[in-house]
């Protein structure tokens, strides 16, 4: 036992140095997304639930925001977790996020997917707007710590015409001894510009692989050498 952690802390140390490397996280952005359910102590800053949030919603293939109340409930520790609150809204099970920090308004939405799989070397295609609008992967490069092996994967937004074809790396996720399985959670137009935005699993914070992490990526707060923005990021234990 002694010895699987201090090979894992060994393998959290490695990635902790490579970690700006992998991903760079949102930084000085009012944007910020949650997701219903419960939350260990110490995951949520409940002074977050003074801001005004809408929900993302998808019901029997339609899209649609709305602004939403959340209920906070304190919740008990357990034997196994340490518990701290449950957040919920109307329409719990439908609902995909929760975002705040946005100019939004009560809409139906286009929307390309919600929770689909990229995989290695398959593109994921939408057909939106003037673009052929694709993500894509590629092995950026693999290295061995111990008997583990990982393989790095670009991950790839891409906008092609028959004149041009714009890409940019969105992120480097790391695969440890499996193959490349990163959930798509959301695609559509959530900012309104006619152009695709994203919520997708990211690698996890400290250590790219324990927890659950996702990223919200927007068209309309890129720079001009950008596709698409970071804006938003969460990371949770809970479920």
């Amino acid at each position: 036992m002694i010895r699987v952690l201090i090979f894992f802390l060994f393998i959290s140390s490695q990635l902790n140095a490579q970690q700006k490397e992998l991903f760079e996280y949102s930084s000085n952005s009012e944007i910020e997304i949650l997701y219903v359910g419960d939350y260990k102590k110490g995951e949520l800053d409940i002074e977050m639930m003074k801001k005004q949030w809408w929900g993302l919603y998808e019901s029997n293939k339609n899209c649609y925001i709305k602004k939403v109340e959340i209920k906070v409930e304190d919740l008990e520790p357990d034997v196994q977790y340490d518990w701290e609150y449950r957040i919920s809204v109307a329409e719990n099970k439908n609902c995909i996020v929760l975002i705040s920090g946005l100019s939004l308004n009560d809409r139906n939405i286009h929307h390309f997917t919600d929770n689909d799989i990229l995989r290695e070397d398959k593109d994921f295609t939408f057909e939106f707007g003037p673009y052929h609008t694709f993500l894509s992967s590629s092995l950026h490069n693999s290295e061995k710590i111990g008997e583990i092996e990982i393989k790095n994967y670009s991950i790839n937004l891409n906008y092609k015409t028959d004149k041009q074809h714009l890409e940019q790396e969105l992120f480097i996720f790391p695969c440890y001894d499996h193959r490349l399985y990163i959930n798509l959670l959301w695609a559509g137009d959530l900012d309104n510009d006619s152009k695709t935005d994203f919520l997708i699993q990211i690698p996890s914070p400290y250590n790219n692989e324990i927890g659950f992490a996702t990223g919200l990526f927007l068209s309309s707060k890129a720079n001009m050498n950008e596709l698409v923005k970071l804006v938003a990021t969460h990371s949770s234990t809970g479920c």
